[in-house]
């Protein structure tokens, strides 16, 4: 009997089975070692894809913290629609004023002072913690270049993450708001359209509109719209498009004015844009305060210059002048600011002779983006034109008035504002020396008005104003809405 189990020369099959044995095992091992190598490499193609992914997710986490930062700035001009010019954003870098300070973020801005960033951003300001990492926005702002209104925001987002390469997104948004100069007529009373009457622009009421000519473009009444032969509408809407073609929107109609205006538009809120225009005109425009004056003359040149007299001894400025000063020549400003304590007549029609000897007919051709405003009363006195893109605002927080001294047929341009009172003719009847009136521009008016001292009037609304708002010219509170949106390259 064998004690061990040790094959015999005898034995083929067995020799057979323990080569077999010794093949399995080299086969074993083989296969272990393939499956090490698929899994080691499994697990680093799972770990590589996770950390992309995870990289992925945190640029577009980037791209959406820059877009949070310019919804929130938006969010801030809606409140201020001078917003830019009042503060330095807790969330923006660092502006440096042209002499080289350097105000940080939050704090208050001087306005109508220019301003430069320097460098990549860094102000961030954390909007969220995700697993892929915190991520912050940081923004700069450029104001509206002279006559425009387009603000442009540039945020970049960040996300970052311990050990992880921070992520750099940033957009670019340039947004612009409604003014009351998209509008033919803002009246915060009830205005009315004769027969003849036709009208180009949008029009806008506190109360009713009653058209019984043509509008053109869209009307909107807080109250009713009509068209009768009455001044008020009453309980009657008529929206028909033989008067109102492109719609008419009221208390009754769908969408009613209130959907269409859920804030209506409050005259009060123009104030402000009359003290920011102050500040832009006594820090780099034209500025003028004189209590002993009784207005200022102001003649547009076609050269781009502006003539100012002092006025001195009028007592009614809407009937006559008297006492011009010798007058000064200026440039129009740059930042089109130009303010005045005292009322302000724009041109003259009958060419008073001034301290100087100068006289003749004084009409005015605007060169350049230029407004004026008053805490008094603008007097239209002569012809108002334009050269090629310019524009003219008139805000003043009193009247405007189209004097007695007008040529007899005048023909006059701007944007205006009468805030506190009319838009009306000095006298209430023709005088028998004024034929006809042809004005091309936007008018809002707190108190209504009219012109019937002109036997005719024609009233044209300028559509260069729907490109070209005058500068620091109000706008309609909460109406922001945006131009454009694309993706740049992140400060460097």
């Amino acid at each position: 009997m064998r004690r061990f189990a040790t094959p015999s020369a005898s034995d083929p099959g067995a020799r057979r089975r323990e080569r077999q044995r010794g093949s399995s095992l080299i086969t074993a091992i083989a296969l272990t070692g393939i499956l090490a190598v698929i899994v080691t490499s499994s697990l680093m193609l799972a770990r590589s894809s996770a950390t992309g992914s995870a990289k992925d997710n945190r640029n577009e986490i980037a791209l959406q913290a820059a877009d949070a930062g310019v919804n929130q700035y938006v969010s801030r001009l809606v409140e201020d629609p001078r917003y830019w010019d009042h503060f330095v954003d807790p969330a923006e870098d660092p502006r440096i004023d042209p002499s080289g300070g350097v105000h940080p973020p939050g704090s208050p801005w001087t306005p109508g002072t220019p301003w430069t960033y320097s460098g990549p951003a860094t102000t961030f300001t954390e909007v969220q913690d995700a697993r892929f990492g915190s991520a912050a926005y940081s923004l700069r702002i450029t104001p509206p270049p002279v006559g425009s209104d387009l603000v442009t925001i540039e945020a970049t987002g960040r996300t970052a993450r311990d050990g992880a390469p921070g992520q750099f997104r940033a957009v670019q948004a340039q947004i612009h708001p409604s003014s009351i100069a998209d509008f033919q007529m803002i009246s915060n009373r009830s205005i009315k359209y004769g027969s003849s009457a036709t009208t180009t622009g949008k029009l806008y009421s506190s109360e009713d509109i009653n058209h019984q000519g043509v509008a053109e473009a869209p009307a909107y009444a807080q109250r009713r719209v009509c068209s009768h032969s009455g001044f008020l509408c009453g309980n009657s809407t008529y929206t028909g498009s033989d008067v109102y073609r492109s719609g008419a929107f009221d208390s009754t109609t769908t969408p009613s004015f209130n959907e269409v205006f859920p804030t209506p538009i409050d005259f009060n809120q123009f104030t402000q844009n009359r003290l920011d225009l102050k500040d832009a005109a006594e820090a780099d425009g034209i500025a003028r305060n004189d209590p002993s004056a009784s207005g200022w003359l102001v003649q547009f040149l076609s050269n781009g210059k502006v003539r100012i007299w002092r006025i001195h001894s009028s007592a009614n400025l809407g009937h006559e002048m008297r006492g011009l000063d010798c007058p000064e020549t200026l440039d129009v400003p740059e930042n089109g600011a130009m303010y005045f304590e005292q009322s302000v007549v724009i041109s003259d029609g009958e060419g008073l002779t001034d301290a100087c000897g100068g006289g003749g007919q004084r009409d005015s051709v605007v060169n350049g983006r230029v407004s004026i405003s008053t805490p008094g009363t603008i007097f239209i006195g002569g012809n108002i034109e334009y050269g090629a893109d310019s524009v003219l605002g008139l805000i003043a927080a009193q009247e405007i008035v189209i004097t007695d001294y007008t040529p007899r047929v005048l023909v006059w341009r701007a944007a205006t504002l009468a805030q506190g009172g009319q838009w009306r003719t000095n006298r209430g009847s023709n005088d028998g020396r004024h034929d006809s009136m042809t004005y091309i521009g936007a008018q809002a008016t707190a108190n209504g008005g009219y012109a019937s001292q002109f036997l005719q009037r024609e009233y044209q609304y300028d559509e260069v104003l729907q490109r070209l708002r005058p500068p620091f010219y109000p706008i309609i509170e909460g109406s922001w809405t945006t131009r454009y949106w694309r993706e740049v390259t992140p400060p460097q």
